[in-house]
């Protein structure tokens, strides 16, 4: 697990966890990733988190179907290089994901380190424990959040939820927790009771999925009579207090459509 500690000079920002694009697959719709580039680059106060498998990836031996690809893995990391060009400056940093592990198993090259360094964003591995502090708030506030393109979880919606809920094993007061890998979007809310100098204080996080780009013709999922990917992202703004009380913080989710709704 690797840590980043990101300050901002502000009482909110908004968080696009974006991953699952699966550029090269036919399957994915680049005009959504684009359009959602394009969000980001005009949005006061947002940053980005690159979630992994960004890369369809699809290599001799691998479940994806090397023939049908529509441009080559060398290629499809020097696109995803230009298409996050225009918003390098707003990435905080990127994480591994199963796609491009592939790659790492057969030759020792990390598809996502290339593209960090390519970008000049931190790249943190498998996971990566963040803390954002917002400084104009009338008292500092700070976000614990865990990234991890997660694995497994099935073909069932409540298997890829509880599947991400298992990152609370690890960081069980994470005010959020963020899942790429399962192809849909959510928001699992998470309650736990802390002690206070005053009494009791009730404090709630949320677990989230983050989407895809996968459209569903022709698919992997469509072959095996397996359930539609989602193509939809979130993004999450994350706003400090305006009294100086700590659950007073607030985290207002929004989902992202291909159509341009959110």
């Amino acid at each position: 697990m690797e840590f980043s500690y990101n300050r901002f000079e502000s009482k909110q920002i908004v968080l696009y966890p974006i991953g699952d694009f699966h550029i090269g697959s036919r399957q994915c719709n680049e005009g959504f990733i684009k359009r959602t580039i394009e969000e980001i680059a005009v949005t006061d106060g947002a940053w980005w988190v690159g979630m992994g498998d960004m890369m369809e990836n699809a290599i001799v031996g691998s479940k994806s179907d090397v023939y049908t690809q529509c441009i080559p893995p060398k290629e499809q990391m020097e696109y995803i290089v230009e298409l996050l060009s225009p918003i390098k400056h707003k990435g905080l940093f990127l994480i591994a994901g199963n796609h491009e592990q592939r790659t790492m198993r057969q030759v020792g090259l990390i598809p996502e380190q290339y593209i960090a360094i390519q970008l000049g964003v931190p790249y943190k591995g498998f996971s990566c424990l963040a803390t954002f502090q917002l400084m104009k708030s009338k008292t500092p506030q700070s976000f614990i959040c865990y990234f991890h393109h997660n694995y497994g979880g099935g073909y069932s919606k409540g298997g890829k939820i509880n599947r991400a809920e298992r990152l609370r094993d690890i960081v069980p007061t994470a005010d959020a927790t963020f899942s790429g890998h399962f192809h849909t979007t959510a928001r699992t809310p998470y309650t736990w009771f802390d002690a206070g100098r005053k009494g009791i204080i009730k404090k709630v996080g949320y677990d989230y999925i983050t989407g895809s780009a996968l459209e569903y013709t022709n698919s992997y999922a469509e072959e095996r009579a397996k359930s539609p990917a989602t193509a939809e992202f979130i993004k999450v703004a994350f706003i400090g207090c305006t009294n100086g009380r700590e659950d007073n913080r607030q985290q207002i989710y929004s989902v992202i459509t291909p159509n341009g709704g959110c």
